[in-house]
């Protein structure tokens, strides 16, 4: 609701959306004030179920090549599976008018993140320490990045952040949960329940980055798709689009639902109210997908870039940097991964880390951000590595300083907060902003803002553990001397 209040207010105040457009951004919005809560409640009754199941499976084959066949498996299909990833595809396909190979981009993508979900198991299995598994990544995207094309790496960073999103997060961070729950290690139970996201994420990097250096094309250019004229009314346009989201959503479950019933047959054998459970908590998560995808394809994107476009075209750049700090910071209370990632959190630290205080921090990196990804699109010869080399510096370094539990948070935050509203209304308010702008490139400069949001909720939060580290001393030398005064 803040940000259909906020759309409007910028409707009646400073810009003007065209009809059609503004009754789309409604409706859209409607529909996923729907979709959300009943997708939610869904995945908490068959995606997480799922992902738990599975991992517990893996573990009982005992076998080392099953579980990281498996963990590639898993992770392909969860990926594969992801709304994020495939409207960020979708974007990337319109604004360079299939000059990336989208298909392309999720098949390698997807196979990727397989390999970074086995690379996570294996760490916890085998106890090594996420911050320096982190540095190695990152350390191969450096290399990478040095032979990647400006305009690849802003795709490719954007990629890191539409893996994770509504789907993935919940089914990896169950599986990593349950894998760290079975690993007979208790005492770093917790700790090793995070990062696997900020690791997939990592892959997704990698992959788009070899993607791109087997493109033998020159920059890729583009512009925004014209807005389709609507000859009907626009509930029946809504309407119409239903069918192809239902069967691309089915596609997108179908996988998952086959494993788990698979392995359940030959390993899990679960009760037949357990099932039933999961059968209706499916049902739950394909409806509300389905709407979600109406909504937000339908209503949201169109809307998003002509906000940034007339912003823009007004050329007061503290407008258009405000008006993109009030998004993001009221997008993120918006993103249904958010909410899974926060109160696993929670949960997990017994409540000693608040939902509240995570998301707080969030915020304030993502407001950061938006802040960059501006600058980037205003002011000339501004790249996405002046950035990001820095940033992820920044917490490579902090990752050796602060808890390894904060680690681990850290990481899998920068993926999650970069999700489906991040990328159907930043990233398309940053595409029309730099289509208007003489000096930007919309696919160098309007992309990687994505890429951002997944950085500066990284360090926001180490930052966090930095100072929950020294309250924690402050609070054991009180103490010492508290006592040492009573003897």
């Amino acid at each position: 609701m803040p940000i259909v209040a906020a759309i409007l207010l910028l409707h009646f105040f400073i810009i003007r959306l065209d009809t059609n457009t503004l009754m789309k951004f409604l409706l859209g919005a409607f529909f996923m004030v729907v979709g959300i809560p009943i997708f939610l409640y869904g995945v908490d009754l068959s995606i997480l179920p799922i992902g738990e199941h599975l991992s517990e499976a893996l573990v009982r084959t005992n076998r080392l090549g099953w579980i990281m066949g498996g963990a590639v498996f898993l992770g392909f299909i969860a990926s594969a599976a992801e709304v994020d990833l495939h409207i960020l595809a979708r974007q990337v396909s319109s604004i360079t008018e299939g000059g990336f190979d989208s298909r392309l981009m999720i098949l390698l993508v997807s196979g990727f993140i397989g390999l970074m979900v086995a690379l996570s198991l294996l760490r916890i299995l085998k106890n090594y320490p996420l911050n320096r598994v982190m540095a190695v990544l990152y350390g191969v995207i450096l290399i990478l990045g040095i032979f990647s094309k400006p305009d690849i790496l802003a795709i490719a960073f954007d990629a890191s952040g539409s893996t994770t999103g509504s789907i993935s997060v919940p089914f990896l961070l169950a599986l990593s949960a349950g894998m760290s729950a079975m690993s007979r290690r208790k005492d770093a139970e917790t700790n090793d329940a995070f990062g696997i996201l900020g690791i997939a994420s990592a892959g997704a990097v990698i992959a788009v980055m070899l993607q791109g250096l087997l493109y033998k094309g020159g920059l890729l250019g583009g512009s925004l798709p014209a807005a389709q004229p609507i000859e009907q009314s626009v509930l029946l346009a809504f309407l119409k689009a239903i069918p192809d989201y239902a069967v691309e959503t089915a596609i997108i479950l179908l996988p998952i639902l086959l494993v788990f019933l698979i392995v359940n047959a030959i390993s899990l054998k679960l009760k037949a109210h357990q099932i039933h459970k999961i059968w209706i908590g499916t049902a739950y998560t394909y409806l509300g997908i389905v709407i979600f995808q109406t909504g937000v394809n339908a209503g949201f994107i169109e809307a998003s870039q002509q906000i940034g476009f007339q912003i823009a075209a007004m050329e007061k750049p503290w407008l258009l940097i405000a008006v993109g700090v009030v998004l993001g910071v009221i997008t993120i209370p918006a993103e249904p991964s958010i909410h899974i990632l926060t109160k696993r959190i929670e949960d997990e630290t017994a409540g000693a880390i608040r939902a509240r205080v995570v998301m707080l921090a969030m915020c304030i990196g993502v407001a950061l951000s938006v802040v960059f990804s501006i600058l980037r699109v205003l002011v000339p010869h501004i790249l996405l590595w002046h950035f990001l080399l820095p940033g992820t510096l920044i917490a490579v370094i902090l990752s050796f300083l602060v808890p390894a539990l904060f680690v681990g948070i850290a990481f899998d935050s920068g993926g999650v907060a970069s999700g489906t509203m991040i990328a159907v209304l930043i990233l398309p308010f940053a595409n029309g902003a730099a289509a208007y702008t003489p000096s930007a490139n919309i696919v160098q400069d309007g992309f990687g803002v994505i890429a951002l949001v997944a950085m500066t909720p990284l360090i926001t939060l180490e930052l966090l553990g930095l100072i929950y580290k020294f309250k924690v001393r402050a609070n054991e030398k009180a103490a010492k001397a508290a006592l040492a005064e009573e003897e």
